[in-house]
């Protein structure tokens, strides 16, 4: 339990990491730009990140090594520290959950869009209603796992 409970923590602290550097520059540099290039390039990342495997390994192992500690820390919450191991297990899941419920419908909805056929006013358009709600469900995915990670350090601790 102890190994899986270290490698949830940094699986989740990892993928925190990722979806950090997506909120705090990523997602500002493309909004720098023009709208239609934004697009293009948003759909060209989407489709990398769809087909990377360091990154698949890391964004759903996470979610599986969170499994792993949550059942346990559930099953013995009377044990020093479980509290923290499932409440940040939890945590861990949320980027998972926030992903496939929230960002990955914007995402394909962009990719539906061809940005060469879109009008400059439609570009912007399109850029802002899916920009300003897929950076404010990314600021839930990457603090969620990075909690996570802090209550799951706290747990093993505690143990």
């Amino acid at each position: 339990m102890s190994i899986v409970s270290y490698a949830a923590t940094l699986g989740a602290a990892a993928v925190g990491g990722v979806f950090y550097a997506f909120s705090t520059f990523t997602m500002r540099g493309l909004d720098g730009t023009d709208p239609a290039t934004a697009i293009a390039a948003m759909r060209g990342i989407n489709a990398q990140a769809q087909i990377s495997g360091p990154f698949l390994v890391l964004f759903l192992g996470s979610a599986v090594l969170a499994v792993a500690v949550a059942v346990p820390a559930a099953a013995a919450l009377s044990r020093p520290g479980s509290a923290y191991l499932l409440a940040g297990a939890v945590c861990a899941l949320l980027a998972l959950i926030v992903t496939i419920m929230f960002n990955v419908p914007l995402n394909n909805r962009l990719a539906a869009l061809d940005p060469a056929q879109l009008s400059a006013l439609d570009a912007a358009r399109e850029w802002a209603a899916y920009q300003r709600p897929w950076t404010a469900w990314n600021h839930v995915r990457t603090a969620a796992p990075l909690v996570g990670a802090a209550l799951m350090l706290a747990g093993i601790h505690l143990r």
